[in-house]
């Protein structure tokens, strides 16, 4: 429990060292398509849902939708602006910690990354392969090789 911590707290602060500024881009806030930071689906866990949503606010995701059930976490955000690919990169890093941490028990995350409604890259990866790294059972190489990120522009 203490190395996944410390990982998690690592991937925080590399996140706030390359967190960019605001571009004044159109945000996902903006769109008329969602109009909800949570679903109010049935089969949504609200309380998990919140906690991640509230997460990614605290690292200036505030334009996020986030699904929290039995199955998946989705995320569903506007890249804010960043300096340079590692800044997405990162992003998506600390969304997959904050997820496995907050819903253990689902078997699969998925990161939808958008510039305003303009869909970018859908990244996928198991719950369980994030813990193994966050753990420290698996390195950095392993665990980017488990990582599905697909293109979708």
């Amino acid at each position: 429990m203490k190395k996944r911590t410390v990982a998690i707290i690592g991937i925080v602060l590399l996140f706030l060292l390359f967190s960019g500024g605001d571009d004044d881009s159109t945000s996902v806030a903006d769109s008329t398509e969602w109009n909800s930071m949570v679903s109010d689906s049935y089969d949504v866990d609200r309380a998990a849902s919140m906690s991640i949503y509230e997460s990614l606010t605290f690292q200036g995701i505030d334009d996020a939708v986030v699904e929290v059930t039995d199955e998946q976490v989705l995320v569903r955000y506007d890249q804010p602006s960043v300096k340079s690919d590692t800044d997405a990169l990162l992003t998506w890093l600390y969304i997959m910690g904050v997820a496995a941490e907050t819903a253990p028990d689902t078997e699969l995350v998925i990161i939808e990354m958008y510039d305003g409604n303009d869909p970018l890259y859908e990244v996928t990866v198991q719950t369980a392969d994030i813990q193994d790294y966050l753990d420290s059972t698996t390195t950095l190489d392993e665990f980017r090789k488990k990582v599905d990120v697909k293109a979708v522009m």
